[in-house]
């Protein structure tokens, strides 16, 4: 199956001016995301966890990134950008069989 996977990025305004000392303030601003398809993954789940195991990027006190869904789609499907763009992203698709040689190391950043 095909799966696409969303991801959701927000980056904390308030750790800018954060001197290290103490608990860092609180300013989450919501930064857009990146949309995935993995190509002949056994399930949603597996899909899932793929990406927010190797794709998406670490979590500290600057910046997160999380999975807020995934679904199935056929082969011919074009995400959100690819549509506006008229184009297809090769970068955001991910043959299974193929993905621990493009994604060699956990939490890599999204290309």
């Amino acid at each position: 199956m095909n799966v696409e996977v969303n991801t959701s990025i927000r980056e904390n305004y308030g750790a800018h001016a954060w001197d290290g000392v103490g608990s860092c303030p609180q300013r989450w601003k919501n930064k857009g995301g990146e949309d995935w398809v993995i190509l002949n993954a056994p399930s949603i789940e597996d899909a899932t966890h793929f990406v927010s195991s190797y794709i998406v990027g670490g979590d500290d006190n600057y910046f997160e990134e999380d999975v807020v869904g995934a679904k199935e789609v056929p082969v011919t499907h074009r995400t959100w950008i690819e549509e506006c763009s008229n184009k297809m992203d090769l970068n955001s698709r991910v043959e299974w069989a193929d993905r621990y040689s493009r994604f060699p190391t956990n939490k890599l950043m999204a290309v």
